[in-house]
C-alpha cells in the first residue's frame, strides 16, 4: 500500500497569505487537504497529514514527519500571493526535473486546469524546503492567487475547495493507476465499530452518505433508506 504524505500549508500563528477580506491561506489549505485525504482513503491508501489543525508546525518537523513515516510521495497544499491583484493562475512546483516529481506534477496539473478553469502555470522549479528536505518525491500545488479577489471569494467556498480536492486526487490517480474518482467517505464514521463495513458499502454503492458529508452511523435508519439500501442491492445481483 502506498503512503501519502499531505502538507496543508502555514497553521496556527503562521496564517500564510490573507485575501483584502480577510480569508487565511492556511485555512484554504487545510479545507483542501482534509478533503484530499478522505479521498485517497477512499481509494485505500494510508495518509499521513502534516497538520490536521489549525496549530504550528515547522518545515522541519513537516519534513521529518514525512521522512520518517517513509512516505511514497508527498503534497504540499499553497495558495499564491502576489502585488499585482490580477495575477491568476494555478501551477505546481518540483524541486527539478527528470524525476518522479515531475511526472506526479504532470499528472496533477492538468487536472487542476480542467477543474478550476484557472490559466495554466505550469509545472516549474523551486527551490521550497519541503521539496528540498522530502527523501521521497514531493510537489508543491499553488492553488491560484488569493490576491486576486475574484480568486479568493471562490477559495472561500466549499465547492471550490473539493473541486480542488477532487482535481489533485486525480491527478494523484493518473500516477498511481487508482480509480479516476472514489466515493467520499463520510467523516463521522472514523472510529465507529463498524467502520469497516460502512466502507465497504459505500464503495459497493450500497449505501451513502447524507448532503451534508455525514453517515450519522449510530442514527437508525429509515423505512425508506432501507428500502433504497435493498433496492440497489437487487440492482446488482440483476
Amino acid at each position: 500500500m502506498t503512503k501519502i504524505g499531505i502538507d496543508p500549508g502555514h497553521g496556527g500563528s503562521d496564517p500564510g497569505a490573507v485575501a483584502a477580506g480577510e480569508l487565511q491561506e492556511k485555512d484554504v489549505t487545510l479545507a483542501v487537504g482534509l478533503d484530499l485525504r478522505h479521498r485517497l482513503q477512499g481509494a485505500g491508501l494510508e495518509v499521513i497529514m502534516s497538520r490536521t489543525e489549525d496549530v504550528d508546525v515547522s518545515l522541519a518537523d513537516r519534513a521529518q514527519l514525512f521522512n520518517r513515516e517513509q512516505v511514497g510521495l508527498v503534497v504540499s497544499l499553497h495558495v499564491n500571493s502576489a502585488a499585482s491583484t490580477t495575477a491568476n493562475y494555478v501551477s505546481t512546483f518540483i524541486l527539478a526535473p527528470g524525476g518522479q516529481a515531475e511526472k506526479i506534477a504532470n499528472a496533477i496539473q492538468p487536472e487542476l486546469v480542467a477543474a478550476t478553469g484557472w490559466p495554466d502555470g505550469g509545472v516549474r522549479e523551486a527551490n521550497f524546503y519541503i521539496l528540498r528536505q522530502t527523501d521521497a518525491p514531493a510537489v508543491l500545488v499553488e492553488m491560484g492567487f488569493i490576491s486576486n479577489p475574484a480568486t479568493a471569494s471562490l477559495l472561500a467556498t466549499i465547492a471550490t475547495r473539493q473541486t480542488l480536492a477532487r482535481a489533485i486526487y486525480k491527478g494523484l490517480a493518473v500516477y498511481l493507476g487508482l480509480p479516476p474518482d472514489v466515493p467520499m467517505l463520510p467523516t463521522d464514521i472514523q472510529g465507529n465499530w463498524a467502520e469497516a463495513a460502512i466502507r465497504r458499502v459505500i464503495a459497493a454503492g450500497i449505501m451513502s452518505g447524507y448532503p451534508d458529508g455525514s453517515f450519522r452511523p449510530d442514527q437508525p435508519a429509515t423505512r425508506a433508506e432501507l428500502a433504497a439500501a435493498l433496492d440497489r442491492i437487487l440492482d446488482k445481483l440483476k
